[in-house]
């Protein structure tokens, strides 16, 4: 009993104590400022480490370069050339006018022969013109009868037949005078620009009048009656 009245007691008074103390006159604000001044040691400021200022960089100076000229090039004007104009056909020259040719060719340009031994050949090429077509041209071999001869005529003449290809007996007149045209007949067709070329050869009999005698060639259009050319070959027999 006393024991909790002793406690009672002290709890009151401990009250008591706790109020008068927060009862008291208010301190003032400056008071309590220099108080706590006082008490308690003034920290010393850290001072604070400032940033190294940044390095500004320098500005390069720009240059500025005149551009290069580019160098042109020469261009050369040439006068366009000018195509002449074809001529009106009005004015176109007519083709020149070509006739009828005959040529007589051999082994050196001639004949020798020798009485009973073989045959020599020649050719006759006719070459026709522009200006006409033949319908019967016909060739007409010539030679003079010559004293000395044991034989007659003394020579033979053949023909190649283009077609087969055999040699065929052909005309050769020993004579020394002229045969008359109208007197031919027959012959062979030949248009305008063409060409054709006839083979020959002639023998040399034994007993053939020896010396020279030529060939004497001509053309004969029987149609016309006419000779559209000659030419001759040079021709000896040996002796």
């Amino acid at each position: 009993m006393r024991r909790t009245r002793a406690l009672i007691v002290g709890t009151v008074g401990a009250a008591l104590l706790a109020a008068g103390t927060g009862c008291g006159p208010e301190a003032d604000p400056q008071d309590k400022a220099a108080a706590s001044r006082t008490s308690a040691p003034a920290a010393t400021p850290t001072p604070s480490a400032s940033p190294s200022p940044t390095p500004t960089p320098t500005p390069t100076p720009t240059r500025t370069l005149a551009p290069t000229p580019t160098p042109k090039a020469s261009v050369t004007t040439r006068p366009a050339s000018r195509t002449p104009a074809p001529p009106p056909k009005s004015a176109t020259r007519p083709p020149v006018p070509t006739y009828l040719a005959m040529h007589v060719g051999a082994p050196g340009g001639r004949l020798t022969l020798e009485p009973g031994s073989a045959a020599r050949e020649f050719t006759v090429t006719l070459r026709n013109g522009n200006t006409r077509a033949y319908r019967h041209l016909l060739l007409a071999f010539q030679m003079e009868s010559m004293p000395g001869g044991s034989v007659y005529p003394g020579y033979t003449l053949e023909r190649r037949d283009r077609a087969s290809g055999a040699w065929r007996p052909a005309t050769l007149r020993i004579a020394n005078d002229a045969y008359p045209y109208t007197l031919y007949t027959g012959g062979s067709s030949l248009a305008k620009n063409a060409v054709a070329t006839h083979r020959y050869r002639l023998r040399a009999l034994d007993g053939a009048p020896p010396g020279p005698n030529p060939i004497m060639i001509s053309l004969i259009d029987t149609d016309a009656d006419t000779r559209a050319g000659y030419s001759s070959l040079p021709q000896t027999t040996l002796g």
